[in-house]
């Protein structure tokens, strides 16, 4: 069921999810204990960030306010030993803090819009701020309220579980290589289906899309682009990200799941069941007429968006629906975008390469900040961009805290997986002595450099800096060894290529695309 429309939007945004690669992998914020105790004693403890201008401090006793200016934005009445509790809006955290410092608050407490607290407290300028701020969660802020009106507050740092931080990352590592070799196992259906099998089952012709040698430039000028808009209109654009990430969601559902119902009830891929009109199936990219399979699938992939949109900003579900559909994604993306050979492999991840570079270390140099990490988290939007895959981290009581791994970092490595996997099956090469599984084994060690580089540097790491050479070079000197790298190097792997059947898999050389 691809279609040419659906597949270069598709492209396009697995692409753009380069963008994705710094979130929360930012130098972390520190978290805190906050404990909260009523007049009749009873307390309640919530987890909190620090702000990222302040130091890990503990306080005690301190008299909650909750002023009339809900924000915290306007001028403040004294107060002494007091922590102020305030909403996020209207202001910046630094206006609030400054507020906050001048009515002689002890502590700034900022509740998020969210009921997850994704991130630390920002300020551009944080040289004169000396009170010690931190966010909670709109979670959080409900228990509090529960407890009644005169309340104190304590604060303390909370110790951070090294076990949890590293099975959390083990479980990333192990997410991130098991889609990209499961995405190559897909990319490469055609060649294990026997021939001419869709054609004798009723089964749709599938459009495949070529990179071309000019893609590598063409995604650095349009990445480029999109970043720096993004970057100054994010809080508009930001809405429309969140819808054709649901959009795109209903027709990547549908691609994985409606050969599946058609194996099942192949009856009913031959049973029309609706017919929309020319201008909306444009629109949509789609055709007019749909099966009772197309109508099943896509029925999925509806659900699917519909929970996405509404729970999205919910820590205990919403995750899942964006992993799901963010999967989908990848999958769909490995079988229908190909590398045909390794020139065009080299040109995209190379300029990918470099353009992670730039957008994460050298374009603070130009706008103060980095552009990549700033749009990665949203822009001050309260909302995050949803092309990145969230896992929860272990042993950690506070809402929000997910590992993060971008699609990007899956995408474009994966095709060149892809690639390998497709050589491997039609040269009849052995697993073990293969180019897959030494791809593979490359981009874990490449993922893994990434985690070190983070802890060690305590800043964003663009993860292409160590995934590119980690797929390049073992693939390069495989080639070297076995006297194929010109071969490889100008292969055919197109989808108008001889060997893109499985009856002409013994014929590997073909013109290029």
């Amino acid at each position: 069921m691809p279609r040419w429309g659906f597949t270069l939007l598709l492209a396009g945004f697995a692409l753009f999810s380069c963008v994705a690669v710094a979130e929360g992998r930012a130098k972390a914020p520190e978290t805190a204990v906050l404990t909260f105790e009523s007049k009749s004693g009873a307390n309640r403890k919530v987890g909190g960030l620090y702000a990222v201008w302040s130091e890990p401090v503990s306080v005690e006793d301190l008299q909650v306010v909750r002023p009339s200016d809900r924000f915290g934005c306007t001028k403040l009445p004294r107060c002494r030993r007091c922590a102020l509790l305030v909403q996020q809006g209207n202001c910046t955290f630094a206006q609030k803090a400054q507020r906050a410092q001048a009515a002689g608050a002890k502590l700034l407490i900022v509740v998020m819009r969210t009921s997850a607290v994704t991130m630390g407290l920002g300020a551009e300028s944080s040289r004169e701020l000396r009170i010690p701020a931190l966010g909670i969660s709109k979670g959080s802020e409900q228990k509090i309220l529960m407890m009644g009106e005169k309340l104190t507050v304590s604060c303390t740092k909370r110790e951070r579980s090294i076990i949890g931080d590293l099975l959390s990352e083990v479980f990333t590592g192990i997410l991130a290589v098991s889609l990209v070799a499961l995405g190559a196992w897909y990319g490469v259906e055609d060649l294990r289906a026997p021939s001419g099998a869709a054609s004798s089952e009723g089964g749709k012709a599938e459009e495949i899309v070529a990179v071309e040698e000019s893609s590598g430039l063409h995604f650095v000028l349009f990445g480029s682009l999109l970043l720096t808009v993004l970057y100054f209109f994010m809080k508009y654009l930001i809405w429309i990200l969140l819808l054709c990430f649901a959009a795109g969601a209903v027709s990547a559902t549908a691609v994985l799941l409606e050969p599946a119902f058609a194996s099942c009830m192949p009856n009913l891929r031959s049973k029309k069941a609706c017919v929309i009109p020319q201008s909306l199936a444009n629109l949509l990219g789609t055709e007019r007429e749909h099966s009772w399979t197309d109508v099943f699938s896509e029925s999925i992939g509806i659900v699917l968006a519909v929970c996405f949109l509404i729970w999205r900003n919910n820590d205990s579900v919403g995750w899942l629906f964006q992993d799901i559909i963010a999967i989908a994604f990848l999958l769909t993306l490995q079988r229908s975008v190909r590398l045909p050979n390794l020139k065009v492999g080299c040109l995209l991840l190379i300029c990918t390469f470099f353009f992670d570079i730039f957008w994460v270390f050298l374009s603070p140099l130009i706008f103060k900040k980095s552009v990549m990490i700033e749009v990665a988290t949203g822009g001050g939007t309260g909302q995050s961009v949803p092309m990145v895959l969230k896992i929860p981290a272990l042993q950690n009581d506070l809402p929000g805290q997910f590992k993060i791994l971008g699609l990007g970092d899956i995408a474009i490595p994966g095709l060149l997986v892809s690639l390998l996997l497709r050589h491997d099956i039609v040269r009849r090469h052995r697993r073990c002595r293969g180019y897959f599984l030494a791809g593979v084994i490359g981009y874990a060690f490449g993922l893994l450099a990434t985690f070190v580089s983070l802890y060690l540097m305590q800043h964003g790491q663009p993860a292409l800096l160590f995934l590119v050479p980690g797929t390049l070079i073992p693939t390069c000197l495989i080639a070297l060894r076995k006297g194929e790298l010109r071969e490889l190097w100008s292969a055919s792997y197109g989808p108008d290529a001889p060997g893109d059947s499985a009856a002409d898999a013994e014929n590997p050389r073909s013109k290029n695309v």
